[in-house]
């Protein structure tokens, strides 16, 4: 039988004991979403309960926004803070760099323990009796870290496991064989999405108003116009690699969650992986030329990987504000805990997907050779 809107809807209220969704402009994305799992090519059980999952958590979290803005009228009204926002192609090296720049003590940032049950950050004091963070900690530690892309509660979180909640978002783009979905999404208009993200981090820094931001996301190159109309005091880090390897690592990534029942093969993932990033370049290219007057500062991924702190010295300098020597040694000691591979090397090839490193840098021509990209050194 066909997920319906009922049965997603009411979990998420049994489940949080809350009602209100606020606005009905959810509901579309939705019933697309459901119905893809529907006409779906791997439709079936476990697609279902892949698209379940992920739609009762995202109505979950939409649940508790709405209570914590009931909460607290006023931040709604409130002016946003400035934001340094770090963008790139996933597996571009985003997590990384966003990591090293939120040991800035200037910054505020979306907790990962925080991130699924969005209200007013607590006090990083208050964190450790918190019941949200030990539960997120507990889990964690039951789990383990991902080890291609390990995100501990305490670290920052990317702003699309806020976005969700409006069911316009790349996360069922991304991963999950709904193609109806996908074609409904590459057709919308993101700023609802956009603005409604914006209340959300109103509430999450209700009680620090005026503390810059610092946000990450690799979708807002897909939704760089939104996000640019939406964030007009926002400022872009982008942070490039060649996509002959960020295009398979991230196939290679989608793939240790398990390919079978209810996702993609891997000759599906591949293609679909290249074709939606190479529109996201093409789209965030767009956007950049369409607004000249917007601040963006290019990284490269190789020089990041190889001298992460000439990098921040690099970026700090173009953002025209001094970088500490405390936040400096902060850094070093980020970059000392988290080194590249820690948890192992990340092995992956284009072919385990169907796909040629000629043919990807191909198809991505203009990008490389855009950012100038280097791509006779492997970068892994």
């Amino acid at each position: 039988m066909p997920i319906s809107i009922d049965e997603v809807t009411t979990a998420a209220i049994t489940s949080t004991g809350l009602s209100d969704f606020g606005s009905d402009d959810y509901l579309d994305g939705l019933q697309v979403l459901l119905n893809a799992a529907n006409s779906s090519p791997h439709r079936g059980a476990g697609l279902d309960l892949r698209v379940k999952f992920t739609a009762i958590s995202a109505l979950e979290s939409r649940l508790r926004s709405q209570s914590g803005w009931s909460a607290r009228p006023e931040c709604l009204t409130a002016s946003l803070a400035p934001q340094i926002v770090v963008v790139g192609l996933p597996r571009s090296g985003t997590t990384a760099l966003h990591q090293m720049l939120a040991a800035d003590p200037r910054f505020q940032w979306i907790p990962a323990w925080l991130a699924p049950n969005p209200r007013p950050r607590p006090a990083s004091s208050e964190w450790d009796t918190d019941h949200d963070h030990m539960s997120a900690v507990e889990n964690y530690q039951r789990t383990g870290p991902n080890a291609l892309h390990d995100v501990a509660p305490d670290d920052p979180e990317e702003c699309l496991q806020l976005m969700r909640q409006s069911f316009t978002s790349m996360l069922w783009v991304s991963s999950l064989p709904v193609p109806e979905y996908h074609e409904w999404f590459v057709n919308q208009d993101e700023r609802p999405s956009y603005s409604r993200f914006a209340d959300n981090l109103r509430l999450i820094g209700a009680d620090e108003p005026n503390r810059p931001w610092l946000l990450k996301n690799p979708s807002h190159t897909f939704g760089m116009a939104a996000m640019i109309d939406t964030f007009p005091d926002a400022v872009f880090i982008h942070i490039f690699r060649d996509p002959a390897e960020s295009i398979v690592s991230g196939c290679s990534l989608i793939a240790s969650l398990g390919l079978g029942d209810g996702t993609f093969n891997a000759n599906e993932l591949g293609a679909h992986r290249l074709r939606i990033w190479s529109m996201a370049a093409e789209r965030f290219n767009s956007a950049r030329d369409a607004n000249p007057g917007r601040k963006v500062i290019d990284v490269d991924y190789r020089k990041f990987v190889s001298d992460p702190l000439s990098s921040a010295r690099d970026i700090y300098s173009s953002l025209g504000i001094d970088l500490e020597a405390s936040t400096e040694v902060a850094m070093r000691k980020w970059h000392h805990d988290r080194p590249k591979d820690k948890h192992g090397t990340h092995r992956y090839s284009a072919e385990d997907f169907g796909l040629a490193t000629a043919g990807i840098r191909d198809h991505m021509k203009d990008y490389v050779s855009r950012y100038s990209i280097d791509v006779g050194r492997s970068g892994r």
